[in-house]
């Protein structure tokens, strides 16, 4: 009997942890930094993807680590009531829309280009968003400054 109990209690854990929740959107509207723990992951994202982009520059795009590191600390996502969003860096403020999909479990932030990303939503609460980025492929969690 201990052992279905504990069977089960584990199977419960196992799949909760891999289940996306839903969000709310008053959760989302505030203004949201990327929190410490994901800085260093998020930059070697950047530099990857910039590499990518210019394999030649490699060495140089790499001696700006700390540089890139500052630029994503400053970095702001201000998402609005109105559904709308203002991507705030040192290189600019970048505006557009946003929307939650897939019953909470997905948000789109659509660019004034007209270019849709989407970013999956893991974890949501008025305090803490953690989502994988669609451009980076790369989960990123945010907070409250």
């Amino acid at each position: 009997m201990k052992l279905k109990l504990i069977t089960a209690v584990a199977a419960t854990v196992v799949l909760s942890a891999f289940t996306i929740v839903s969000t709310s959107e008053k959760d989302l509207v505030g203004s949201w930094k990327i929190d410490d723990s994901s800085i260093e992951g998020t930059v070697n994202k950047v530099i990857k993807k910039a590499v990518e982009a210019n394999p030649d520059a490699e060495d140089q795009i790499n001696a700006q680590k700390d540089a890139i590191a500052g630029m994503v600390k400053a970095v702001r996502l201000n998402i609005n009531a109105d559904h709308t969003y203002e991507s705030v860096s040192p290189q600019g403020t970048k505006p557009g829309k946003w929307a939650l999909t897939d019953n909470g479990k997905t948000l789109e932030f659509t660019k004034q280009d007209g270019s849709i990303r989407k970013d999956a939503i893991i974890e949501s609460s008025a305090t803490r968003l953690k989502m994988v980025n669609g451009d980076l492929a790369d989960t990123l969690v945010y907070v409250h400054p």
